[in-house]
């Protein structure tokens, strides 16, 4: 008798779950961790000079390095941080999504800008062809916002009219109005 009673005891703790108790979740177990892959010092070289080409975005930075995942990049790229802090470095800020490298426009790339906007007016692949150094899209935006500021202080009247292009359906954008 004694022994059955152990049994059906020990039986019962083996079965009891959270489920089972009344709470309603069942247990997850949890992952084993395993145990951190060294960095080469090489890789360590290439982590760093993608990181400061491309803060944060650890896809990117794995891409750069070859030899590890995303997600060990991440892990190590937040390690790295964390040195960086204890040593009293400087800790870059966290970036936007989606944002740049955060590149700033030199004053000449912005004198080139400033020529292919009066040259070609908002045709902004061809301002980008004179511009050279900048992407289509980043072109585009630094238009938008150069547009904005010189409305901000009152000069407007300098921003060109809309490029009077054919729009995605062959429609013109604009009207003689504007």
């Amino acid at each position: 008798r004694c022994r059955r009673r152990r049994t059906a005891m020990a039986k019962k703790k083996q079965s009891s779950s959270p489920k089972r108790a009344g709470l309603g979740v069942a247990r997850v177990p949890q992952k084993k961790r395993t145990p951190g892959v060294r960095w080469a010092p090489d890789e360590h070289e290439r982590f760093v000079t993608a990181f400061t080409l491309y803060p944060r975005q650890w896809t990117k930075i794995a891409g750069h390095v070859r030899t590890k995942t995303p997600l060990q990049t991440r892990s190590h790229g937040q390690n790295y941080l964390k040195r960086l802090a204890r040593m009293g470095e400087e800790v870059p800020p966290p970036g936007k999504r989606g944002g740049g490298t955060g590149e700033h426009w030199t004053a000449e790339e912005h004198e080139r800008f400033l020529v292919g906007l009066s040259t070609h007016g908002r045709q902004w692949p061809e301002v980008a062809k004179v511009v050279r150094t900048k992407t289509l899209l980043q072109v585009h935006s630094h238009a938008y916002k150069y547009f904005q500021r010189l409305q901000r202080e009152g000069k407007g009247h300098l921003i060109p009219p809309p490029a009077k292009t054919g729009g995605a359906r062959g429609k013109e954008q604009w009207t003689a109005e504007e």
